[in-house]
């Protein structure tokens, strides 16, 4: 098992990753502002998803296969800078269809605006939004590397790694759930502050530039 020195360095150190910037929080901000609490907290679902993906597929041996092999990093790598370009475009598209709502219908946008966010959630778009959160994180090539050197620093080596791997792991999945799920809350409550098409107009356009400079920042990085 993982000493308990090694947790208490790990835990605090594990937070400070899950809460930096990058898309991951990105996703979350975008979704929960945009969409309000509920589809945010389901892309957070997705993301810890995402987590325990990296954690099994380092305990198998497949991260390290991927880190080691210029092809297979490279179509991971390309796959995720696809997906965050992809989720750009969409922000920037929703963008300017918010923008003729605007134009065209200046007094009666609440609705609109709202992007459905007061609808009961269901099944489909929980998966949906679920399956963003889990795609971000998934397709991240860092991740992969973040797993393959970060976690076993904190584990004995002349114990089993197996166990190691899934006591880190589930504490960088309880870490996220417990970052995400209550920032998706308390931006589903800011939100309605902000809750006009001019404002959500230019949150998605920002968004979109940003998940396309992450896109774009993620194809041209190396390893």
């Amino acid at each position: 098992m993982v000493s308990l020195e090694n947790l208490l360095l790990y835990i605090p150190m594990s937070a400070m990753f899950v809460m930096l910037p990058g898309p991951d929080f990105a996703l979350v901000a975008r979704v929960a502002l945009l969409k309000g609490r509920a589809r945010g907290q389901a892309a957070a679902c997705g993301i810890a998803l995402g987590i325990c993906l990296h954690t099994a597929a380092a305990m198998l041996g497949i991260s390290a296969i991927v880190a080691h092999s210029a092809f297979w990093f490279s179509v991971l790598q390309y796959l995720g800078a696809a997906w965050l370009v992809w989720l750009g475009i969409q922000a920037l598209r929703a963008g300017r269809v918010r923008a003729a709502v605007v134009k065209t219908a200046p007094d009666a946008d609440r609705e609109e605006a709202g992007g459905g966010a007061g609808e009961p959630l269901t099944l489909r778009q929980w998966l949906d939004f679920f399956g963003q959160g889990l795609l971000t994180n998934a397709l991240n090539p860092k991740a992969v590397l973040v797993f393959l050197t970060f976690l076993p620093q904190f584990t004995d080596p002349r114990a089993p790694l197996g166990p190691q791997f899934l006591v880190l792991g589930g504490i960088l999945v309880g870490l996220c759930l417990a970052w995400f799920v209550p920032l998706a809350y308390m931006l589903g409550r800011v939100r309605r502050v902000f809750e006009n098409s001019r404002f959500q107009q230019w949150l998605q356009r920002c968004t979109g530039i940003i998940f396309i400079a992450f896109g774009l920042k993620l194809a041209t990085a190396s390893r």
